[in-house]
């Protein structure tokens, strides 16, 4: 027994190892430039999305989230006014289009050229991208920080600097827009003031947070800084008649060499609360008990995974954890379906006593058909009536065996789709054993098969009333159509599921060693109605 620990404990340990050295974050951002005529635009491609900025005006041209988990939100651009090509991501654009981050100052045109610049970055994580404007008096910096992280936000600076020896003077301040809405069935304008939202702009506020586009599984916001108290919300048309929100500031001056500094943060992604809330925004879209629940499970998971290091690790502990809460609802279900086993040949012996309508009809064909019927609805009364004495006699539930499956099941739909919930980070999390991202299908489907495996063997193991060919054949088929028609799902899924096969197998003999160890029951007097079951069908012929 002790070397047979040990060996489990070095078998761990190894596969902890495995997992730390078979690491693959997927860390890296990747730029590149697109297009050699004219003003350039530059893709930076993180893990989730990719961004397209463009020289012309220095805005934000395209939000493309490409990253997608099975059975999870297909690909989606933001912007309204994109259209991106899944085969190689290139975009083409509406005429007339709004773009984020367009600038308005002093005499500057919108869409005045800027020279962009990656600066060069010691984090592989971590990409800044700087965009320069540049006259004889001013001086314009668009700074973007992009991080490669379970996360759709952007931060951005922009920078006046006054290059002239004369003090700069913009009575209107500047205004940046934010653009014209979401890609989506539904793009809302919303507004943060206080940090109580509102559906327009409000008088005689403290703090103005931010504003945006809600839709219905998209959000496009910007967040001010509160430090900022000279900014102030903008609300607007572009040339097709939509709403277009931005910021602007009060009015500003610029001593000779004095530079400004604005800060602000760009979400740009799927209305995930866990995301919102480490952005600051979860107020800003609505959230239901389901989102709520998904989130606060999915916050429990990523702590496991802060312990762990890896969601393998923390998807193996989180099932271990679940399957031991269920566990009485396993134990009574699996105690309920022996007994059951138990006295099915006493069942059978009481539905031989009371023949139903079609037994009834074979046994007395020359019988009229309403005397059948009113004997048929007789025995079915009858033979639920002693059924029940049965049932009570053996302290039996006969719906003890299902229940318990019942209350399973939405338990089981919330982990799978807080593992859904969850793809963005387990994509960007090292791989776990053979499987290099979680977030995807297992391309080998060995976990398909092992879990497969597992379900034949918890169907060997469970009871059923009656050891029928069908059932026998219901054991192993089941689970291989079961594993066939789900078998692209994600493997972080089919890794829990067969986790929690595992655990539930090993309950369920923990279960039948329990109940061998029952005291055999003393003999009671022999029930002789139930013996006399053919009798009593010859006493009815005598009717």
């Amino acid at each position: 027994m002790e070397i047979r620990v040990h060996f489990c404990i070095l078998v761990l340990i190894g596969l902890f190892a495995f997992t730390v050295e078979a690491q693959d974050p997927r860390t890296q951002i990747v730029t590149r430039w697109v297009g050699e005529e004219g003003l350039r635009e530059l893709e930076v491609k993180t893990g989730l999305v990719s961004y397209i900025f463009s020289e012309s005006g220095g805005t934000l041209r395209s939000v493309y989230l490409y990253f997608s988990a099975p059975w999870g939100n297909p690909p989606v651009e933001i912007l309204p006014d994109v259209t991106v090509k899944p085969d190689d991501l290139s975009r083409l654009y509406t005429e007339g289009a709004t773009f984020p981050f367009t600038l308005t100052v002093g005499s500057v045109p919108p869409e005045a050229p800027y020279q962009a610049e990656i600066l060069p970055s010691e984090d592989p994580k971590i990409q800044r991208v700087t965009f320069t404007h540049q006259s004889d008096t001013l001086r314009i910096q668009k700074i973007f920080t992009v991080i490669n992280a379970p996360a759709y936000t952007i931060d951005i600076e922009l920078r006046l600097e006054n290059l002239s020896s004369e003090t700069l003077s913009f009575p209107e301040g500047f205004q940046v827009t934010l653009g014209a809405g979401v890609r989506d069935t539904r793009s809302e304008a919303r507004f943060l003031f206080d940090g109580i939202r509102s559906n327009e702009i409000v008088q005689n506020y403290k703090v103005f947070n931010g504003l945006g586009f809600v839709g219905n599984s998209l959000l496009l916001w910007l967040r001010n800084n509160p430090d900022q108290n000279d900014i102030r919300p903008w609300v607007g048309a572009d040339p097709k008649g939509r709403q277009i929100l931005g910021v602007r500031s009060k009015g500003l001056t610029l001593a000779p060499s004095e530079n400004k500094t604005y800060r602000f943060t760009l979400y740009a992604g799927r209305l995930n609360l866990v995301f919102l809330e480490q952005a600051g925004l979860q107020y800003v879209p609505d959230h239901g008990l389901w989102s709520q629940a998904l989130a606060g499970v999915t916050k429990f998971l990523n702590l496991l995974y802060v312990y762990t290091g890896n969601y393998g690790w923390a998807l193996i502990l989180f099932t271990l954890i679940i399957r031991l809460l269920m566990y009485p609802l396993t134990r009574a279900q699996f105690h309920s379906m022996v007994k059951m086993r138990e006295i099915q040949p006493k069942l059978e012996k009481l539905q031989a006593r009371y023949p139903s309508l079609t037994q009834l009809r074979a046994m007395y064909p020359k019988m009229p058909e309403d005397e059948l019927k009113r004997r048929a609805r007789e025995n079915r009364e009858e033979l639920t009536k002693k059924q029940m004495e049965l049932f009570r006699k053996e302290g039996v539930n006969p719906l003890g065996g299902c229940l318990p499956a019942l209350l399973q099941i939405p338990i089981f739909i919330l982990l799978w789709r807080v593992i859904v919930y969850s793809a963005e980070a387990i994509h960007l999390s090292p791989g776990f054993l053979w499987m290099s991202d979680l977030s995807q299908h297992d391309s080998l489907y060995i976990i398909v098969a092992l879990t497969v495996l597992a379900q034949i063997v918890q169907g060997k193991l469970t009871p059923v009333p009656t050891a029928s060919g069908q059932n026998q054949a219901m054991t192993w088929l089941f689970p291989i159509v079961f594993g066939f028609l789900l078998k692209d799902l994600s493997a972080g899924l089919w890794l829990h599921y067969l986790v929690s096969t595992l655990v539930q197998v090993g309950q369920q003999l923990f279960v039948m060693w329990e109940l061998r160890r029952r005291p055999t029951p003393i003999p009671t007097e022999p029930e002789k109605a139930l013996e006399t079951a053919s009798d009593g069908s010859h006493n009815q012929a005598d009717h």
